[in-house]
């Protein structure tokens, strides 16, 4: 078995499971957003991104990705405790890297169903586009499916429950304070 380095978690989360929430309430914990690593904004990066998510319309690649997004990263996890990224297949090779070379233990968060219906109502509330959220809606199942086969360990989310409830409740500790989100 692998020994970890203590307090070093990397949550991998579906969008809307409270990864920001974390960052702005627990000091040990970084959101990592990748939108701004992955895709080219033009003028549009000066708009919130919960409204740029998922809008195929106003990006391009970025050919600094994935270099760049897996560079913030390994320096995150350096920092903090708790290191948040959204799931996203395209992380999947550099985690397990992650995992194996930095000992550090890697948690999938998983809304269940019900859950999940709550997450896309967030969506609507925090005004994410239209792309966006059909975009969720589609993955899900692939997500389920993807991550069932990991072999990270998984918490299932319920339906009421929030990231820091399941982190909690797995025994991680979060300290009250501010962390980081690395929205541009």
């Amino acid at each position: 078995m692998q020994e970890y380095i203590q307090n070093k978690y990397l949550i991998v989360a579906y969008p809307g499971c409270g990864k920001t929430f974390l960052a702005e309430n627990y000091k040990n914990v970084c959101d990592l957003e990748f939108q701004h690593y992955r895709w080219d904004y033009g003028k549009y990066k000066v708009l919130p991104l919960e409204q740029i998510k998922g809008r195929k319309d106003i990006r391009t690649n970025n050919p600094k990705w994935p270099k760049n997004f897996f560079d913030i990263l390994d320096k995150a996890i350096e920092k903090y405790e708790i290191v948040c990224v959204p799931m996203a297949t395209s992380l999947f090779e550099h985690i397990s890297w992650l995992v194996e070379n930095k000992n550090i233990k890697c948690i999938y968060i998983i809304p269940n169903e019900e859950r999940f219906k709550e997450i896309i109502k967030t969506y609507i509330v925090r005004n994410n586009g239209k792309q966006f959220i059909e975009s969720r809606k589609k993955d899900y199942l692939k997500f389920l499916e993807v991550v069932q086969n990991t072999r990270f360990d998984k918490i299932f989310m319920n339906k009421g429950e929030y990231l820091s409830d399941v982190l909690k409740a797995k025994g991680l500790q979060l300290k009250e304070g501010k962390g980081f989100k690395n929205y541009i």
